[in-house]
């Protein structure tokens, strides 16, 4: 009887422990959009805040937003809200946490805000659509950005262009998403189809916006290019 006590004020006290309420930030990603998307798990049905924190997360933070968006419960929920919905001050790089309404005590760890600068359609080649990727889209200044073309043809060369907007204006087939376009650079391809330019940023940068997209010879693509997605880059 004792040992059946035992096994049922353990089985008690494990089920009071699992519904203790707790959550978790994930990810938070500003996009070139200028929308924010917002990963979080939570397992209380009360909103939850997102609020400012600090490199060590050891300080209470004023909350990032002033109405409730945080609200849905589960796992890995997915929020995404335009940056206008955030305070004044609320950017790429700032330390953050979430925390229970109506409990302090219920907090996540910090994650960085941080940032995805893909936009735009590509175009289809031989390996599918061309990627464009970086070390960061969001690099400080001073800093080098590697922008890497993949999936093109091997032993080809792709046209990395630099422009200060987006758009997206129907071309060979394709879709410019850069312009006006102030300079260009040539990127050849490896046996891989891949290439690599490291493009400085000068330490006078910050604040500096561009967007890039590449368009790679390709017998396959529409009129032989291919092109990649766009990607814009804040430097901060």
């Amino acid at each position: 009887m004792r040992h059946l006590l035992s096994l049922v004020a353990a089985a008690g006290f494990a089920a009071f422990a699992s519904a203790q309420d707790a959550v978790t930030l994930h990810s938070v990603t500003w996009r070139a959009d200028d929308t924010v998307a917002v990963v979080y798990s939570k397992n209380f049905a009360t909103c939850a805040h997102m609020r400012f924190g600090n490199a060590t997360c050891s300080q209470t933070g004023v909350m990032t937003h002033t109405q409730n968006l945080f609200c849905t419960q589960g796992t890995n929920v997915t929020v995404v809200v335009p940056t206008s919905a955030f305070v004044a001050g609320f950017d790429v790089g700032d330390t953050v946490y979430m925390v229970h309404g109506n409990n302090s005590g219920v907090a996540s760890p910090c994650v960085p805000v941080g940032y995805d600068g893909a936009y735009g359609p590509g175009c289809v080649g031989s390996n599918g659509v061309p990627s464009l990727t970086t070390n960061g889209d969001a690099p400080l200044a001073g800093s080098a950005v590697a922008f890497t073309i993949a999936n093109g043809v091997p032993a080809s060369i792709a046209v990395l262009g630099f422009a200060t907007d987006q758009v997206a204006v129907p071309v060979i087939g394709c879709t410019l998403l850069i312009f006006p376009v102030l300079g260009v650079v040539s990127v050849p391809f490896d046996a891989a189809g891949s290439g690599t330019f490291v493009f400085p940023t000068p330490p006078s940068a910050v604040g500096v916006q561009f967007a890039v997209q590449a368009f790679a010879l390709d017998p396959a693509g529409p009129q032989g290019f291919s092109a990649t997605v766009g990607r814009e880059i804040r430097v901060r």
